[in-house]
């Protein structure tokens, strides 16, 4: 009984050019420094206070892999009232072609890309994330006319928290002044209205 060989889609002679295509692009997108974050174009699977409304398309992503300092503070008099409160000055992201963004954290929150485009928030949502992480949230910001990656940006989104709180370390009279430096991880979701 005669079997027959399995024929390939390409011919012999097409298979090798295509191979050589497929492995000069990797190789490209290696040198590129590209490394891709899981895809968050889906919305649905997040919290509905945190997501982009319609309308609005990634334009850039970024994570942040770091340390965080926090130091215990008075935050009210008559009773004393005592909170860990963010002493990091900036927080250094890193886009998927290897590019540097400097983030500040707080209620005004600010984003400079290394190619001196730059990006502020005008108000912000959050939603928990389970201690220790930090919580999940979505600026809305004022759009910026300078040229760049981040260039009429719209929404950030901070996704895939991990660590980044002071939990479980209390802070009280005596543990006044004191620091401590928490790892940080985060994944930073640039979004553009699709007309712009």
């Amino acid at each position: 009984m005669k079997t027959k060989a399995a024929r390939l889609p390409f011919s012999s002679g097409r298979l090798l050019p295509c191979l050589l295509l497929a492995a000069g692009s990797v190789a490209l997108l290696g040198a590129c420094g590209y490394r891709p974050l899981k895809p968050y174009n889906t919305q649905n699977d997040l919290p509905e206070a945190v997501r982009v409304p319609a309308g609005y398309q990634v334009a850039i992503e970024a994570t942040s892999n770091g340390q965080l300092m926090y130091e215990c503070q008075a935050v009210k008099r008559a009773p004393y009232e005592y909170e860990w409160l963010l002493r990091s000055p900036g927080v250094t992201l890193t886009d998927t072609y290897g590019n540097r963004i400097t983030h500040k954290p707080g209620v005004r929150a600010t984003w400079a890309h290394q190619d001196g485009s730059s990006v502020m928030s005008r108000e912000f949502i959050e939603v928990p994330n389970g201690e220790p992480n930090l919580t999940l949230q979505r600026y809305k910001a004022e759009p910026s006319e300078t040229p760049g990656m981040l260039h009429n940006i719209s929404y950030v989104q901070r996704l895939r928290t991990v660590g980044g709180w002071v939990a479980a370390i209390p802070c009280s009279a005596p543990q006044l002044g004191m620091r401590r430096t928490v790892p940080y991880e985060a994944d930073y979701i640039f979004w553009r209205a699709k007309s712009s």
